[in-house]
């Protein structure tokens, strides 16, 4: 039996009870202008010390200006209950969240599907004012007997809403173990078919519930042989060999019947019910879950790590549960019993969290987010959970591993369990051996990103052999010319960005030998290279058909090696897929400078062909990986009064083409460039200004988990509303932006020294192509040196420079832990896409108001919303053939403080918004598109129409949800982009948004359909 900290002695009931009722007998002349929360429930918090004192002490009450320590405010009633999350007894702690973190530690008994005896840990959550109440006080009690009634404000219990139930579907999942054709041979199958899938069928499948495809546990109607195995499926890791103990058991089951927590409400209000009997006697016959793993490090987390993660306070609902927005989304079980299917998940998630290609377990973000900063750490919401680390006291990871559990610190916990997946994983990888760059002689033209085509000869691709000496500094030995081995002579040589392979054992770059020869992936495969003959062959459409060349050359550039060995890379052949859908064909001009080709992203398939991943009319390069496996990369976007090089991230399935930072002038820099994940996954990149030169700038690393960022002191840039330069409290706003280098700006006008080209090193510190002598990035002057970065600190030292050439675009060679490559699905709060079949894209907006108030400006200040009947799209056009400079584009080249652009776009249509804000439409795959609203920014008398300054992309057979509706948008989009209000009490998680969220009007009407003949002929856009 599981200890609970609400089984309090009777006697403590008795004091609830009295609490209760003696609140019905108070008298006196205010009674009745009170309420039970004023009577009963503000003093005890006030007796606990959460309210502003006689002694003019206080915690956790507003500034004034909607911020509060701990995002939680006691000022009232009202306030305290918009963080109705800290209001439910989630997870394994057995009390609500309000009360974890106020009481001292206690003990919990944790358990898992093998029925073992319970593990019993002491709770180390932490909280700044400390411990305040005890088990035993009438403070608890009183606390803990209103919250589990209601925490109504008379302490009436709530109602429980009538809910809405969406019909079921037959659409099962996906998994590679799963067999849609065969029944399981296993003999509780035909038991599970006969009682089982028709409660399932019956009371959990409806369509927001678990037969939506966000749900963790999707089921079907069942109704179907293979609907009805994939149920089985599903479920069967969800019991345990102690049937009561079963997760889909507890969860459905009513509190007061022993169930725990549920999303979904009560299913089961006793455990009489047939249906409950049912699933009882099924699991009881299963006896425990199928496809455990046995590797020794799911093992190791399941018995050791999770626990801790109980232990620190990770699993509370508004920080690491399954609904909040960021990527490390913990499954909190089921009142402290961990089923398979939830500790399996909990183990991905972590496992992703790991940097095992590091001798230095800190380099991990797992453990760096939660370092103090004296230790190396990095930004957390959570606070430094693990101190110092060793710093103090070493570990000793052995008793880590094998000793008591409660006596153990987390962070040794999971630094042995660190040592134990890197042994498991890595004992045969590459280690790190080696540095790739390229020496090029200096060039004195703008070389910026966009002028990859412009011929630059004297280019040599280097190879350095290196390793990490005792101290973590890179020590360098021989040194092999890739040039080389491939044939390439540095005199007539160009040369730009190599790659290595997620194995560390093959190296890509690009290459071109003549001004009238197109740039070329070469591969290096230990004492090889060659041209990737993929890649350089004839480009076809999907039909099979060349593609024409329009007179130009054929560039393919900038690869980037997926974590199964795919390659990405960026090329100017144009539309290779879904080319019915576009009015031109082959290479195109880019409408930034039709001087210039136009490039997108390409991948090379395992099979032998060539998949478009992006559309767009101005450039896309510069990609990379994430370690989850997401695409990230720099594209250039221009609109009239507006320009910007920024950071994008797509999956490699073509889905959620998604902003990723550096979209908005608010962040003070026009270009970011050259982004790449670092060992902690915190991005690191490089910050200019239009017209600096060579790709140079200022260094910079992003913890993107922080949400947004604002920098700029321009009023001009805070479109919708100039008075956001002043909202950021400085108690309360984090900056996830970190300048590494302030001397090096990244700025016109001046700067002492500039970067380019940053590259993980797997200890955690960046490569960097560094000029320490530059002084205007309008007129570079410096010459690039290889130096080594600590992305904490700043502090630069050097490793290679030669005195006659630059040393650019550095990577390190090793082999990296290989998580796979991220697949688009509805179960990501941050990117609920579906890649399915056709040559069109579907787009439900859940609310195009908040869609419109991200448009423009994105800042943690407040949404202004827009009220919209509807919204037109617009297609982006490249030039017209023969446009090759601006002196050609005729009346579509207009000119604003950026310079001079070519804008021609053609109306695709208008679509209704429905009456709940929702909207959908079909739009033809691929085809760049953008939105004008009617809006009132900054300086407009009243609402005028107004076009998105950014081309966006669905991919052909795309099924998105963009946006989300405002009632839940501050519970899951507020933690990073601010709440609609600006007010940060208002942010806090809702449970079942993931299942609610695309509940509107839309999702059930016909999209309108925007694939037909555009209405009218392409026009010049309209000034912004």
């Amino acid at each position: 039996m599981r200890f609970r900290p609400r089984s309090a002695p009777a006697s403590l009931a008795l004091v609830a009870l009295f609490s209760v009722t003696a609140g019905c007998e108070r008298s006196g002349s205010d009674y009745g202008n009170t309420t039970f929360y004023d009577r009963k429930i503000e003093p005890a918090i006030h007796t606990a010390g959460c309210t502003p004192s006689g002694a003019g002490s206080s915690c956790h009450v507003s500034d004034g200006n909607g911020n509060a320590d701990g995002n939680l405010s006691f000022e009232s009633y009202d306030t305290l209950t918009l963080r109705r999350d800290l209001l439910v007894d989630y997870g394994p702690y057995g009390v609500p969240g309000l009360l974890l973190k106020v009481l001292p530690p206690f003990k919990l008994s944790l358990t898992n599907w093998r029925a073992e005896d319970p593990l019993i840990i002491t709770t180390a959550v932490t909280h700044d004012a400390k411990n305040q109440i005890d088990f035993t006080s009438a403070q608890y009690v009183t606390l803990d007997t209103w919250i589990r009634n209601g925490a109504a404000e008379n302490n009436a219990p709530p109602a429980v809403p009538a809910r809405q139930l969406d019909p079921c579907t037959e659409s099962p999942g996906r998994d590679p173990l799963f067999d849609p054709a065969t029944d399981p041979a296993t003999p509780d199958y035909g038991t599970f078919v006969a009682t089982v899938a028709p409660v399932v069928s019956a009371r959990c499948a409806n369509g927001n519930c678990h037969g939506a495809s966000s749900n963790a546990l999707h089921l079907t109607c069942g109704t179907t042989p293979e609907g009805t195995r994939w149920n089985y499926f599903a479920l069967q890791d969800y019991v345990s060999a102690d049937a009561t103990a079963s997760e889909i058991l507890r969860r459905a089951l009513a509190p007061e019947s022993g169930g725990t927590f549920h999303e979904g409400g009560t299913v089961f209000a006793s455990r009489d019910d047939p249906g409950y009997v049912a699933i009882q006697n099924w699991a009881a016959q299963k006896g425990g879950p199928t496809n455990v793993p046995t590797n020794p490090g799911f093992e190791f987390f399941a018995d050791r790590v999770q626990p801790m993660l109980v232990k620190r306070g990770c699993m509370m609902l508004g920080c690491h549960s399954a609904s909040m927005f960021h990527d490390y989304r913990l499954r909190g079980g089921s009142g402290g019993q961990f089923s398979l299917a939830t500790t399996r998940r909990n183990y991905e998630l972590s496992l992703e969290q790991l940097a095992l290609e590091s001798p230095d377990p800190n380099a991990s973000r797992l453990i760096a987010k939660n370092l103090a900063p004296e230790a190396g750490g990095i930004r957390h919401r959570g606070g430094s959970l693990f101190g110092t680390g060793q710093l103090d006291t070493p570990c000793d990871l052995n008793a880590a591993a094998t000793g008591p559990i409660d006596d153990q610190k987390p962070y040794c916990v999971i630094s042995a369990w660190f040592k134990e997946e890197q042994a498991e994983r890595m004992a045969s990888a590459t280690p790190f051996s080696g540095v790739v760059y390229v020496k090029r002689a200096a060039t004195s033209g703008p070389d910026t990103p966009q002028d990859y085509a412009a011929y630059q000869p004297g280019a040599e691709v280097i190879e350095n052999a290196a390793s990490f000496g005792a101290d973590g500094s890179v020590a360098l030995a021989g040194q092999t010319s890739l040039s080389a081995l491939c044939g390439l002579a540095p005199a007539t040589t160009d040369a730009r960005r190599p790659a290595v392979s997620w194995d560390g054992k093959r190296v890509a770059f690009a290459a071109r030998t003549s001004a009238n020869d197109p740039y070329r992936v070469y591969l290096v495969n230990g004492g090889s290279c060659a041209v990737d003959a993929v890649i350089d062959a004839p480009a076809e459409d999907e039909r099979g058909d060349p593609i024409p060349l329009n007179g130009e050359l054929v560039h393919n550039f900038d690869p980037a090696f997926a974590p199964d060995g795919r390659i990405v890379f960026a090329s100017t052949r144009g539309n290779v897929m879904n080319t019915a859908a576009f009015s031109y064909q082959g290479p195109q001009r880019t409408p930034a400078d039709p001087s210039r080709l136009n490039a997108n992203l390409y991948v090379e398939e395992l099979d032998g062909h060539v998949r478009q991943l992006t559309f767009l009319s101005n450039q896309e390069f510069l990609p990379s990986f994430m370690r989850d496996g997401r695409l990230i990369f720099t594209t250039e976007k221009r609109a009239p009064n507006f320009y910007q090089l920024a950071g994008r991230r797509m999956n490699l399935d073509g889905g959620d083409y998604h902003p990723l930072f550096g979209q908005r002038s608010t962040i003070d820099f026009t270009q970011f460039t050259d982004v790449v994940e670092l060992a902690d996954k915190n991005l690191a990149f490089i910050l200019s200004d239009q017209g600096a030169e060579r790709g140079a700038g200022t260094l910079a690393v992003l913890n993107r988990s922080v949400g947004v960022d604002q920098l700029s002191e321009t009023d001009a840039d805070y479109t919708v509303d100039p008075a956001a330069i002043a909202t950021p409290n400085k108690p309360f706003y984090q900056h996830s932006l970190k300048i590494l280098d302030a001397n090096a700006t990244g700025k016109l006008g001046g700067t002492l020294g500039a970067y380019r080209n940053p590259a993980p090193l797997p200890n955690g510190n960046l490569l960097v192509s560094y000029s320490p002598t530059t002084a205007a990035l309008e007129a570079f002057s410096g010459k690039f040196e290889l130096v080594v970065v600590n992305p904490q600190t700043g502090a630069r030292t050097p490793l290679v420079s030669d005195p006659a050439a630059d040393c650019l675009w550095p990577v390190a060679v090793y082999e990296k832990p290989n998580n796979g490559v991220f697949a688009s699905r509805y179960d990501e709060a941050n990117a609920a896409v579906f890649i399915g079949s056709g040559s069109n894209a579907t787009v439900t907006v859940l609310d195009m108001g908040v869609l419109g108030s991200l448009l423009f400006q994105n800042t943690r200040s407040g949404r202004e919303i827009p009220s919209l009947g509807s919204f037109s799209v617009y297609e982006d056009l490249p030039p017209e053939p023969g446009v090759t400079d601006f002196g050609s584009g005729g009346s579509y080249v207009l000119s604003d403080k950026y310079g001079q652009q070519y804008i021609r776009r053609q109306l695709l249509g208008s679509v209704p918004v429905e009456s709940d804000n929702s909207a959908s439409m079909l739009l033809p795959g691929g085809v760049p598109v953008s939105l004008e609203i009617n809006a009132k920014l900054a300086g407009d008398g009243g609402a005028v129409a107004h076009q998105q300054r950014e081309e966006m992309q669905f991919y052909p057979g795309e099924r998105a949800h963009q946006s989300f509706r405002r009632d839940l948008f501050n519970g899951l989009c507020g933690g990073c982009h601010g709440s609609v209000s600006g007010r940060e009490l208002e942010l806090a998680v809702k449970p079942d948004i993931l299942t609610t969220a695309s509940q509107v009007t839309a999702r059930d009407k016909s999209p309108t359909d925007l694939t037909g003949t555009p209405e009218g002929p392409p026009a010049v856009a309209p000034a912004n």
